[in-house]
């Protein structure tokens, strides 16, 4: 299967959680008041949280560890297990501290949720080996039908009960239910997978203190990286009460399928990085991370310029006017979208110096306490996400210096910044042409509509003549349009 394929169907597959998150969010801003939606999202924020902290970088090391792996299924045995052990004992870590926890969220109600804070954890955290096990096995398009399936699943158990008028400790009891259905087949499926691997008498003997070795540092750096993505509603819950949380979770909110498609790339290119920097070839290396690079920012970039002239129609029309207060935060923290056009630690895990990823972690989780709490004060509620977007491109930037040096490249070639600038611009011709549409009197959607369809084509012809894309990925838009679109690119 092409590279392009795997990173499309893949994207797709894991996507739909995230699309189903956005569109639950559409339906629970409408259902619960600002409390118990801010409640809900506490809920998840909560467990998310403990999950990555505690996955300790095991499922990553998946990737590197498998394919080279001497006694592959003894391989996969302990890290299951391992798992599982870890499971158990964050859950059971969490259930007794969610009164802690509820003080501190301003939320008493947050403590009666907290077996199934503790289920969710010790359901979630195992099958968070499904997709390196299925990847490093080649079983890509099992992955993406079944992970698929699971998707559609999450969406359907919170938002059939939703419509049915459930209360919301109804609703989470459904998605626990959900969950325990969801580990089970998992591991039916890793089980099936585990009888069809075979030794490999050339690999490496597997060694548990070399994946723990490996992972560690990936770990930390994993779960610092979390805290570094939660540590903002943590501390506006520590602020301000759940319906301030709410607001702010819908302004501060991921765009579905961009971030997706940033890890999935990093995830299927890592083994390509890795062959290729083990025979010396870095040509190739930089060749593989601009095409990425480009590709992704083909699609970001005109999201993000769109976004910020239309988030006064674009917020109220999803959430309603309740969340009107949401604009400017959602516009602040979508410039964040600058940077974010590529999985900055792919190289890095590649070449086995998961260390760096440790540092720059503990280095990022620092910052944005310290530039959150600090711009809090300073300006309210609006300094989270401004801190978020500071400390974002900071980092992103330290990590373009340490890729120079792994690479011996120096900074003008770690990035295909002509590309980036002409993508900009097409972008931004695009914007001159709706601005004048955007100061009509139109409903939300109406405006939404008519400035899009608009934007969209305007930017597309831009972006054919702006020859910011190589041929490669050139080639590979072309295989997903239809024939008659295929001269836009």
């Amino acid at each position: 299967m092409r590279l392009s394929t795997q990173v499309i169907l893949t994207s797709l597959s894991k996507s739909l959680k995230h699309v189903g998150v956005f569109i639950l969010a559409i339906f629970l801003t409408r259902y619960f008041t600002k409390y118990e939606y801010g409640t809900y999202i506490q809920v998840m924020l909560i467990a998310n949280t403990a999950i990555y902290l505690a996955i300790f970088g095991i499922p990553s090391s998946v990737y590197y560890f498998l394919p080279r792996s001497k006694d592959k299924k003894r391989m996969m045995i302990s890290t299951v297990g391992l798992m599982l052990i870890i499971a158990i004992l964050v859950s059971i870590c969490i259930y007794f501290s969610m009164e802690l926890i509820s003080n501190s969220f301003h939320n008493a109600e947050l403590f009666d949720y907290a077996w199934l804070v503790a289920a969710f954890i010790l359901f979630q955290i195992p099958i968070k080996l499904y997709e390196p096990f299925m990847i490093s096995t080649q079983n890509v398009p099992r992955f993406v039908a079944i992970n698929g399936s699971f998707n559609l699943g999450f969406l359907m158990v919170i938002l059939i009960p939703i419509l049915l008028d459930w209360s919301l400790v109804e609703v989470l009891t459904s998605l626990f239910y959900f969950f325990i259905a969801q580990f089970i087949a998992v591991y039916l499926i890793i089980m099936m997978t585990y009888n069809q691997l075979e030794d490999d008498p050339e690999g490496e003997k597997f060694d548990v203190k070399k994946q723990l070795s490996y992972s560690v540092p990936i770990g930390f750096s994993g779960a610092i990286a979390q805290l570094g993505v939660a540590v903002d509603k943590m501390i506006v819950s520590g602020y301000y009460d759940p319906e301030e949380l709410a607001v702010y979770t819908r302004g501060a909110m991921e765009i579905p399928m961009l971030n997706v498609i940033a890890n999935s790339l990093g995830n299927i290119l890592m083994p390509r990085f890795v062959e290729e920097y083990r025979q010396g070839n870095i040509d190739a290396v930089v060749s593989l991370w601009h095409s990425s690079i480009r590709m992704m920012a083909m699609f970001i970039y005109p999201t993000l310029v769109f976004f910020l002239l239309t988030a006064d129609h674009l917020i109220p029309f999803l959430f309603t006017d309740a969340y009107i207060d949401s604009v400017i935060i959602f516009q602040v923290y979508t410039l964040g979208l600058v940077t974010r056009i590529t999985s900055y630690d792919a190289i890095v895990r590649a070449v086995g110096k998961t260390k760096i990823l440790f540092k720059m972690a503990m280095l990022a989780v620092f910052l944005n306490i310290v530039f959150t709490v600090a711009l809090i004060e300073m300006i309210g509620i609006v300094g989270a996400p401004l801190a978020t977007v500071i400390v974002g491109t900071t980092l992103r930037f330290g990590y373009l210096i340490i890729i120079t040096k792994i690479l011996d490249i120096n900074i003008r070639s770690v990035f295909p910044w002509v590309s980036l600038a002409k993508l900009l611009i097409s972008s931004g011709v695009a914007a001159l042409v709706i601005l004048p549409i955007l100061m009509l009197e139109f409903g939300h959607f109406e405006m939404l509509a008519i400035a899009g369809s608009i934007y969209t084509v305007v930017y597309l012809i831009a972006l054919r003549f702006s020859n910011a894309l190589g041929k490669s990925e050139k080639e590979s838009i072309r295989r997903l349009l239809p024939n008659k679109l295929s001269w836009l690119v």
